[in-house]
């Protein structure tokens, strides 16, 4: 087998997590340029790419994969790790091609969470046509730090990340559960145990040079110039509790595509996928369901859904 040159969370995670979260989630190896990368498929219906946040792992949505597989066939792969020269979005977007063409050869309903979103965006701006509708969950169309949000992102972090990944399990899952009524980092009181446990062995096993890396292309990811070219159905979703950044950036978002709903999920933070996924799951069917008494959302199966 060749090599696996994506982003790879490390083994054990599956004790970490809610047992039902696991219903269909059997990743296969799939052939990218220079190595394969792991791919889910599960569940039938109108396919939904489901494409996660940084750092890359698919398993960013393992807590909602089963809920949306409920109606439709949910498709997700980790990102790329490895590229053959520096780490650049078309390397990205090429490698997404080769999945929609493997897995979703129609128009697709593409779902993006963060970093996920901004390739989503890239995406759908190159290949209008292979999308049925738009999902950008607490994604960006540009980073910027407002000056009111630099302790946060770059002490609070910082702080944060050291501590779950450096301090003993005895002390460092105590905290996380402080962090988390704090509202600290990216943490909310709706993070339980599964949840918390879940982020810090990801946090854990993340190699630092990784972390830089997608950082780094996350900054360098800027569609303002071009993103309103997209005039398809585009559901905008966030979290209550939000940074100050991120608010700001849906909301520049919904700037940028003013013909794009927006839902705001109650109580939570960035990581409302994992921490309130019945929310996420089934505001994105609402809106779905939606968009076919419309008449919209691309091509539709034998039932009138979006596909």
């Amino acid at each position: 087998m060749s090599t696996n040159i994506a982003v790879t969370l490390v083994p054990g995670w599956e004790k970490r997590v809610t047992p039902e979260w696991l219903a269909g989630w059997e990743p296969e190896p799939f052939e990218l340029e220079g190595g394969h990368t792991l791919v889910v498929v599960m569940g039938h219906g109108p396919t939904l790419l489901l494409l996660p946040p940084l750092p890359g792992f698919k398993e960013a949505f393992v807590a909602v994969a089963a809920r949306l597989a409920r109606r439709r066939r949910v498709v997700t792969f980790d990102l790329r790790a490895r590229f053959a020269g520096p780490p650049d979005w078309r390397s990205l977007t090429d490698d997404l091609e080769r999945v929609a063409n493997r897995f979703a050869p129609g128009p697709a309903i593409v779902v993006g969470h963060s970093l996920g979103g901004a390739l989503a965006q890239r995406w759908v701006l190159a290949h209008p046509e292979r999308v049925a509708a738009l999902v950008l969950s607490s994604s960006f169309a540009h980073v910027r730090t407002p000056r009111s949000h630099w302790a946060k992102r770059y002490v609070e972090q910082p702080l944060v990340l050291a501590s779950q990944r450096l301090l003993p399990e005895r002390l460092a899952r105590p905290l996380a559960r402080q962090l988390a009524r704090r509202g600290a980092w990216v943490y909310d009181s709706a993070c339980d145990e599964h949840v918390l446990d879940f982020v810090r062995h990801g946090i854990r096993g993340l190699p630092l040079g990784l972390a830089g890396q997608s950082v780094r292309l996350a900054m360098a990811h800027d569609t303002r110039a071009s993103l309103g070219a997209w005039r398809g159905p585009t559901l905008l979703l966030r979290g209550e509790r939000e940074a100050a950044w991120m608010t700001e950036a849906e909301e520049e978002l919904a700037r940028l595509l003013p013909g794009a709903e927006r839902r705001v999920s109650p109580g939570v933070s960035h990581l409302h996928p994992l921490s309130a996924p019945r929310w996420f799951a089934e505001t994105i069917e609402e809106w779905l369901g939606g968009l076919v008494g419309q008449g919209q959302g691309g091509t539709k199966n034998d039932e009138g859904v979006p596909q």
